[in-house]
């Protein structure tokens, strides 16, 4: 009996490699850009522009602003005390009717007072306006405060002749131009309304010795 010859089995596969986890792609670093140095100069100037912007508006309130305010607030109170001075003199003029000399001299210190009134209370206006302006206000509001102050140059010059009557004038005529500069050209009215101020402070010394 003949011996069967076994069948050669078919070679076994190898085993599969495990592959590898993938490799992820290294990133590169993104370029600088070239205007990241100039936009951090821009930044810097532009804070210390708005820092000395915020210091020239402090250094404006302390020199003009708030010394202005103090001075209106003096001359209110100062205007206060010749009106009441005033209507005190109106009693006693029409108290006196009947004595002439001294009704006389009350009549004339009662002149005085009120040619002193219309000229502090135009120096009230006018430093007012000076406010407004300096304190960035209202252009109307000034324009107002001046039409006050001219109005009561007209009663000074009004009262007054010769030369006295000539300097009022002149002072209206610059209150004027002022007044025309309020809305279009406000450093223009400030200018004028300084001459126009130390000009009522002479005016001032003239009449009474103030």
């Amino acid at each position: 009996m003949t011996e069967s010859t076994p069948t050669p089995s078919a070679p076994t596969p190898p085993a599969p490699t495990p592959s590898a986890p993938p490799v992820p792609p290294v990133k590169q670093p993104a370029p600088k850009s070239r205007w990241a140095p100039w936009k951090a100069r821009v930044l810097r100037w532009t804070t210390g522009l708005l820092a000395v912007f915020a210091l020239g508006l402090v250094a404006t309130w302390l020199v003009q602003v708030q010394p202005l305010r103090q001075q209106v607030a003096a001359l209110e109170q100062e205007r206060e005390s010749l009106q009441a001075s005033v209507a005190d003199l109106q009693a006693e003029t029409v108290r006196l009717e009947g004595v002439d000399a001294e009704n006389a001299a009350l009549k004339a210190t009662k002149a005085e007072l009120e040619q002193d009134s219309a000229l502090l209370m135009a120096k009230v206006g006018t430093v007012q306006a000076q406010f407004v302006l300096a304190s960035g206000g209202d252009a109307a509001e000034a324009a107002e405060a001046l039409s006050n102050a001219d109005d009561q140059l007209e009663i000074l010059e009004k009262a007054l002749a010769g030369k006295q009557q000539e300097s009022v004038r002149a002072l209206r005529y610059r209150l004027a131009m002022a007044a025309e500069e309020v809305e279009s050209d406000s450093f223009a009215a400030q200018r004028d309304l300084e001459v126009l101020a130390n000009g009522l402070e002479t005016m001032e010394q003239e009449l009474f010795g103030g």
